[in-house]
């Protein structure tokens, strides 16, 4: 009973703080402790992620996806602690739940579950998932019976207070704050930021937040900025998986799509883009990426289906008759296309079977989601971002525009340069694979380390095996054990 009453008074003292308007400046460090909650990820990751959330907390449910693709997109680089800010001080069972499992190892899957439930669980629902999740069930039972990790709830909420977190999910990137479920680019770019000044100035956790602030420190609400695309700025934009281009290298206008074979209006652009083609002809290349939307039941498969057609060299063929007979994605409607594109099939069977190309479809999706692409299709047109359906006659009058521009540039620089000198001064990062965005030519430009460690990731996640060891080189420590690790999961041994 004391510590239900400490733990009621705690965090009601840490709700009342919020009238004071006293925030986070997302630009700033702070000392965020981890203590001595259940972490998960590598012990010497470069980013450590301190969060605070409560299993019945609706924006903590929401975001679970996000998180999940962050990890995607940084395999091996995120190392999360997970502290608790209940909002029920009368039912912590999730939260006891949770560490009760932690204590056995299982922190992660007891926590998806609990969230998955919305974190309204009783005694009996507990027990449930910790029977499936193969625990100790005496060891488990007699944790909640002694209420053995209440005490370590009532210290994530004193530290919750002391630092000025009210409200849940609150996550410090090394120190560096995101209030609320925010979108994966706000994550993303946060962590870019965070790997750029571990590389500079190396150290662990403890050192990269040592002369951090003590505290919410500012007015207001934390503003993270504005996550949309904006339509005057060109991007960064990669030519996407092999296989996946229609027109030569040399194109004076490169269209990148990012499409989902789920998506009516991706299915109403395709045939706009085709005509896009057959006008310009090689003035133009269309470079397909895959964007496979969550509430699309059948768009992730669709898109492993379409890599693996390009695999065999088959990827458009394959296209086109998925987009000319949209609505049927079924395993026996993509063995039909399959088989009429001219495909091995025996082969393409065994890739969708084994799920061979599951993670390099999300890793692309995630790619889309943190620079700011959060539907389908859109497209980047040299790198200037065009959302929705358009007709014809609209992207013929922006790309003949450009057509005519690129040639009179062209008659003094190669026309294969043309697009890779608009991709070196576009804003964002490619982080699918920064290898596969375009250099002028004879330019030869180290990747930096974390582009280096993309590439050998997306190498893998395609199963290319010369392409990974290639690209791998002379990397070692640190990121070679993590491009092993990640590898490893694809059958490929750096």
């Amino acid at each position: 009973m004391r510590c239900a009453i400490v733990l009621g008074v705690l965090l009601a003292a840490s709700i009342a703080s919020a009238d004071g308007k006293l925030g986070f400046d997302p630009q700033t460090i702070y000392k965020v402790p981890r203590g001595a909650a259940p972490a998960d990820g590598p012990a010497e990751a470069p980013i450590t992620i301190v969060t605070w959330s409560d299993f019945a907390c609706g924006h903590c449910y929401r975001v679970q996806p996000t998180l999940d693709a962050l990890n995607k997109l940084y395999p091996e680089q995120l190392r999360w602690v997970h502290r608790t800010l209940p909002l029920d001080v009368d039912d912590t069972t999730a939260a006891e739940a949770s560490l009760a499992a932690a204590a056995q190892g299982r922190y992660r899957p007891m926590s998806d579950r609990l969230y998955a439930m919305g974190g309204r669980v009783d005694r009996a629902a507990v027990e449930l998932i910790a029977r499936e999740l193969g625990l100790d069930m005496v060891r488990f039972r007699a944790d909640l019976d002694a209420r053995t990790h209440r005490d370590a709830i009532a210290a994530d909420v004193v530290e919750a207070r002391r630092l000025g977190v009210t409200g849940t999910p609150t996550f410090f990137i090394n120190g560096r704050p995101i209030i609320g479920s925010q979108s994966l680019k706000v994550f993303a770019d946060v962590v870019d930021e965070e790997l750029a000044r571990v590389a500079s100035t190396p150290g662990d956790y403890d050192a990269m937040v040592a002369t951090g602030k003590l505290g919410a420190d500012v007015a207001g609400a934390a503003d993270h900025g504005s996550t949309e695309l904006a339509a005057d700025t060109i991007y960064r934009m990669g030519l996407g998986l092999p296989g996946h281009q229609d027109g030569p290298d040399d194109a004076i206008v490169t269209v990148v799509v990012w499409s989902d074979f789920q998506c009516p209006f991706c299915a109403r652009e395709a045939p706009v883009l085709r005509q896009l083609r057959a006008k310009y002809k090689d003035d133009v290349r269309i470079v397909f990426r895959h964007l496979a939307m969550s509430f699309h039941r059948r768009a992730s498969i669709a898109s492993e289906a379409a890599i693996a057609a390009a695999a065999q060299g088959k990827f458009w063929a394959f296209h086109d008759q998925a987009f000319d007979n949209f609505g049927a994605l079924e395993r026996v409607d993509l063995e039909r296309f399959a088989q009429a594109a001219g495909l091995d099939l025996a082969a393409f069977r065994a890739a969708l079977d084994d799920r061979r190309y599951r993670e390099l479809v999300v890793a692309e999706g995630a790619s889309a989601q943190a620079l700011g692409v959060d539907g389908t299709p859109t497209m980047f047109v040299n790198g200037r971002p065009i959302i929705g359906a358009k007709s014809f006659e609209t992207m013929d009058a922006l790309v003949g525009t450009l057509v005519e521009r690129g040639r009179a540039i062209a008659a003094h620089i190669p026309r294969a340069d043309l697009y890779a000198l608009v991709m070196a001064e576009a804003s964002g990062s490619e982080r699918a694979d920064p290898s596969r965005v375009p250099l002028p030519t004879g330019v030869r430009i180290a990747l930096r380390t974390n582009e280096r460690v993309r590439a050998v990731i997306a190498a893998c996640r395609a199963r290319d095996r010369a392409r990974a060891s290639t690209l791998a080189g002379d990397l070692a420590g640190p990121e070679r054990r993590r491009l092993q690790h990640v590898c490893a999961a694809a059958g490929i041994d750096l």
